[in-house]
């Protein structure tokens, strides 16, 4: 798999995951507000959850496609 093949791969599991976000964006939401955090403080709080999800799993990725067998 080239370099275009991992970009491609890791653009997919980020769109995946923001669309993932997204739908359960409201439930997160009302849950963290519901132990005291502004709105704004858990839509940072859940944004940057996700956003090193997404950075971790590519990571991840991109280790295992290119380590020599």
């Amino acid at each position: 798999m080239g370099r275009k093949g991992a970009l491609l791969g890791f653009w997919i599991v980020g769109w995946v995951l923001g669309v993932f976000a997204w739908m359960v964006k409201t439930p997160v939401l009302s849950f963290i507000q519901s132990i005291g955090l502004s709105s704004d403080a858990s839509q940072a709080l859940i944004a940057g959850l996700f956003g090193s999800v997404v950075m971790v799993l590519s990571v991840l990725a991109w280790s295992f496609l290119s380590s020599s067998s």
